[in-house]
């Protein structure tokens, strides 16, 4: 399915790539996947009207040069990229990439082997100079120490509202809701990032599991203010005097970080 839809939207990629290039230096561009849309209108007046399928989302890797800062060329497609289609995009060193290539980078292999080329020439591992081999990860023993991690931290926010400190407890669900993302995103892909952005990390795991978006919805003003406040409360809750939060939000989150849990084990 997924050959199928970059098939069906050629000029749509085809203008994402000139804004990405207008936008920033990429060497190399990938497709790593896209959200369908699926529309149907029907009414007593138009009983068998067909569905419409449009693109809404697309996530891309974008390999620059060793010299760019990837974190802020990130910021800037994404936020250039707005005004013609939502775009979660991936910034990374094509040095790195080809580093990772060539250690055998589960990440990187995928990419290789399964994502669309954009834009720029095919990287041939074969005619490129051998690398060190590093360890391979005991992926394993590493999810558990990530599981620990985050129960640790979910029973430290239970701590801090029993004593009624609810900030602080704000703080330990948002440490607990980073660093289980991060191990679904490590675990499905390969990939580690450094960010401690609840958003961008529930982007990047929507490419390696549907019902993420599910598990922490926006989908109302409501839910909207429950995620605005777990994402605050790494910074806010320690350093903003206007940051509040009371036990029954945090006992709603609490909720909603149980079945993040819950996929983190799976």
């Amino acid at each position: 399915m997924y050959y199928l839809l970059t098939e069906s939207f050629k000029e749509q990629e085809t203008q994402l790539v000139k804004i990405i290039l207008d936008a920033v230096p990429a060497q190399h561009i990938y497709l790593l996947g896209s959200t369908l849309v699926q529309r149907r209108t029907e009414t007593v007046f138009m009983p068998d009207a067909p569905s419409c399928r449009s693109v809404g989302h697309y996530y891309i890797l974008v390999l620059v040069n060793e010299e760019s800062n990837c974190a802020v060329l990130q910021d800037k497609l994404e936020n250039t990229c707005r005004h013609f289609i939502p775009v979660t995009a991936l910034v990374m060193n094509t040095d790195k990439f080809i580093e990772w290539l060539l250690s055998g980078h589960a990440f990187a292999q995928t990419v290789q082997q399964r994502a669309v080329l954009l834009h720029g020439e095919v990287i041939n591992c074969n005619a490129l100079q051998t690398t060190t081999i590093h360890p391979v990860e005991d992926i394993a023993k590493k999810q558990r120490e990530n599981l620990q991690k985050v129960k640790a931290f979910f029973a430290g926010a239970e701590l801090f509202m029993v004593r009624k400190e609810c900030n602080m407890a704000a703080f330990m669900l948002h440490q607990c809701a980073e660093h289980a993302l991060l191990a679904i995103l490590k675990k499905s892909s390969g990939l580690h990032v450094n960010t401690h952005n609840l958003d961008k990390l529930l982007r990047y795991c929507s490419m390696v599991n549907y019902t993420i978006t599910e598990i922490l919805p926006r989908n109302n003003e409501q839910q909207e203010r429950l995620f605005q406040l777990l994402q605050k409360g790494y910074i806010d809750t320690r350093y903003k005097d206007n940051y509040h939060i009371n036990t029954a939000e945090l006992e709603a989150i609490k909720t909603m970080l149980v079945k993040l849990i819950d996929i983190m084990q799976a």
